[in-house]
């Protein structure tokens, strides 16, 4: 039991590296989807992964040396189904008259081996069926692929990293492993009836996914902002072949970023009808303030205030503040400069202030977009049976509170 507890707790020990991993893919996936991460819903899939991960460390753990695995002599497979109870009872002189032969069976090692591989994909199947709807059928055919997967990794001698296999392939593993799995799937109604079902899962993360969280917001922006990358060196790669002579005007650089700035978040998204790259990925949009198509001067006025003004604010309140110590105390300048080094200092205070105030839930637009009477809205639209399964639900609550 020792050595058992040993593994698991390895997983969990390298369960938070494989979730960072996992979680980017996944949060764009989600936002992509739903537009929304429900926790509920993460929760049950993290735990899948957790789940998964275990199973796959209590098969090749714990890694014995190359060494005494090449001093092996024993088996390597046995394709006799139930091989050992069958050798523990004719070795233990057992009798199917004797009551006390079946207690001693049942706390046999061989009886405790095949009541773990039972377990091992029990929970395979609960998750099947519950979040990933799977049929009976299904379910018991994924469950021998995966204790294949497992015997076949055995076999393989952790796929070759070892000159032979430091486990037996069994065949009475696989039929315990798909035996749990089945099991696993008729007991689910037991162990997942407090939970909501997978339909009422879906239904809130789109109605989650018409708001627009601030992740949402910043993994467009890294979208987009790959994309104007790639826009810019084009840009510049065609510039310099075209004329050479633009090879030595660095100072050229940045004033063709900020025009490439423009022209992408302000003229092609204009153009666009309020989508971007990012945007239009995670079904997001751009609109005016009665949520109909932009006009250029707002698009363009809202991304230079804030990518000329808002998010280089901190910068410009250092830059004057740091200009302010050259100048002689008591002048003029140096009251302006440190005007200037405050007002930059609000500026970006208020931007942090709505930034919190979106990781809180809020839903105001941010300042910049008050400004150009712009705002970012979701285009996810809830799937036909995620709102029949709403108007279902409304309807018998109705009917409850009625009666």
């Amino acid at each position: 039991m020792s050595l058992y507890l040993n593994v698991i707790g390895t997983a969990f020990f390298v369960f938070p590296i494989l979730a960072f991993i996992f979680t980017i893919p996944y949060l764009i996936f989600q936002y992509k989807t739903f537009g929304a991460i429900p926790l509920l819903r993460s929760a049950i899939l993290y735990s899948f992964i957790l789940y998964c991960l275990t199973a796959y460390f209590l098969v090749i753990l714990p890694l014995p040396s190359r060494e005494s695995v090449a001093a092996m002599t024993s088996a390597r497979y046995n394709l006799v189904p139930g091989s050992g109870l069958i050798s523990f009872w004719r070795n233990n002189h057992l009798s199917f008259r004797d009551i006390d032969s079946y207690i001693r069976l049942f706390f046999s090692p061989a009886m405790r081996e095949i009541l773990f591989n039972v377990c091992m994909l029990f929970p395979l199947g609960v998750y099947l069926r519950y979040y990933f709807k799977c049929k009976m059928g299904l379910t018991v055919l994924l469950g021998f692929l995966m204790s294949l997967f497992f015997e076949l990794t055995q076999l393989s001698g952790l796929y070759g990293i070892y000159p032979r296999p430091y486990r037996l392939f069994d065949v009475t593993d696989l039929l315990d492993n798909t035996f749990g799995a089945w099991l696993g799937y008729l007991c689910t109604p037991i162990f997942c009836f407090f939970l909501p079902s997978r339909e009422e899962l879906d239904m809130r993360a789109y109605q989650k996914g018409q708001k627009v969280p601030f992740l949402r917001r910043v993994f467009a922006a890294v979208i987009d902002w790959l994309a104007l990358i790639v826009f810019y060196v084009a840009i510049e790669s065609v510039g310099t072949e075209v004329f050479p002579v633009l090879r030595q005007m660095q100072w050229l650089k940045p004033i063709i970023m900020s025009c490439s700035v423009l022209v992408y978040f302000g003229f092609f998204q204009w153009l666009c009808r309020g989508y971007t790259a990012g945007k239009l990925f995670l079904h997001l949009r751009l609109v005016d303030r009665l949520g109909g198509r932009p006009k250029l001067w707002a698009c363009c006025a809202r991304y230079a205030l804030l990518y000329g003004l808002v998010l280089p604010a901190p910068y410009y309140a250092m830059s004057f503040l740091d200009a302010a110590s050259f100048l002689d105390s008591g002048s003029l300048e140096i009251a302006g400069t440190a005007f200037l080094s405050a007002l930059f200092a609000g500026v970006g205070c208020v931007f942090c202030a709505e930034t919190v105030a979106k990781l809180l839930g809020s839903e105001n637009e941010y300042l910049y977009g008050k400004i150009t009477s712009t705002r970012i809205i979701s285009t996810i639209k809830i799937p036909e049976f995620a709102a029949a399964f709403e108007s279902n639900v409304s309807e018998n609550s109705n009917n409850g509170s009625e009666s």
